[in-house]
């Protein structure tokens, strides 16, 4: 398990999210400047917290959303997902970083999503 405790790991998770959506509007100012950059928003579980980008509303109010991530709650672990209810667990290369990285975790995502195995 972890060396860190849950009070570093809540604050490095807060850190990486808010990582994330700088990650997006820089990405969305320098490419895509008539466009609303997607909002990271936080969906906690009893296991992980699910990372979700979800563009703004369109004139009849709908906007879609995307799974980003999931972040494991005891560790910090950081997986891509496997569907919108569950992150891809199997084999080794399932955990892409950990949010209590000296980067907070940045290095294993893009605008897009989590990052597949490299």
């Amino acid at each position: 398990m972890s060396t860190h405790s849950s009070t570093e790991i809540e604050y490095a998770f807060e850190t990486f999210v808010e990582g994330c959506q700088r990650l997006i509007d820089e990405h969305f100012a320098a490419r895509f400047t008539n466009l609303t950059p997607p909002e990271i928003v936080v969906h906690p579980g009893r296991v992980y917290w699910k990372v979700v980008s979800q563009d703004a509303p369109d004139e009849v109010g709908r906007g879609q959303s995307s799974v980003f991530g999931f972040v494991r709650k005891a560790d910090g672990a950081i997986f891509k997902p496997a569907t919108w209810k569950a992150p891809f667990t199997k084999g080794e290369t399932a955990i892409r970083g950990n949010v209590t990285d000296h980067a907070n975790g940045l290095e294993s995502v893009t605008p897009y999503g989590v990052v597949y195995a490299r």
